[in-house]
C-alpha cells in the first residue's frame, strides 16, 4: 500500500469505534457502513488536517468525500496539488 494511502487507513482506524476497526478490510470500504457517525467525521477531519499538516477547502467538505479512504485519500492529494504516490504525512 502506498505511504499516503497506509497513513489514510491508519488515522481512520484511529478513529472508527473499537469493534469496526479491524472491518475496514480494504480502503474501499464504506466507511458509512462501518459506523463511522457525524461526531467521527468531524473528528477524522481533524485527526486528517494534523496529520497532514493542511486544512482542507470547503469544496472537499461532503459525504462522498469521506466514503471511504481512497476518496478521502484522493481528497488529499489534491488539496495538496500531489499525485505523488510516495507523498506521505508532513
Amino acid at each position: 500500500m502506498e505511504p499516503t494511502l497506509a497513513a489514510v487507513t491508519q488515522v481512520v482506524r484511529r478513529v472508527l469505534p473499537e469493534d469496526q476497526a479491524e472491518a475496514l478490510s480494504s480502503p474501499d470500504s464504506r466507511l458509512h457502513s462501518l459506523r463511522l457517525g457525524s461526531l467521527e467525521l468531524v473528528t477524522l477531519l481533524v485527526a486528517l488536517e494534523d496529520t497532514f499538516s493542511v486544512l482542507l477547502p470547503a469544496d472537499v467538505m461532503h459525504r462522498s468525500t469521506f466514503e471511504s479512504v481512497r476518496t478521502i485519500t484522493e481528497a488529499l492529494r489534491a488539496t495538496l496539488g500531489t499525485e505523488d504516490p510516495d507523498a506521505g504525512p508532513r
